[in-house]
């Protein structure tokens, strides 16, 4: 992760953003203690439910 963090403050980013699988909750967890944050909850076509969840995380 902190490959990716260093590309994008190489690149002038602000921030990095990732999407996980909603029933991935351990993932979630791991992300948050990284730093990330959910920002948007978000559903695959054809479904009518969310299935993905979107994190960010601000870099400095």
């Amino acid at each position: 992760m902190q490959a990716a963090e260093d590309l994008a403050r190489g690149r002038g980013k602000a921030a990095i953003e990732l999407e996980t699988r909603i029933e991935l909750t351990a993932n979630h967890a791991a992300f948050a203690r990284l730093g990330f944050h959910e920002t948007e909850r978000t559903a695959h076509e054809g479904y009518d439910r969310p299935t993905s969840i979107t994190m960010r995380k601000t870099i400095s």
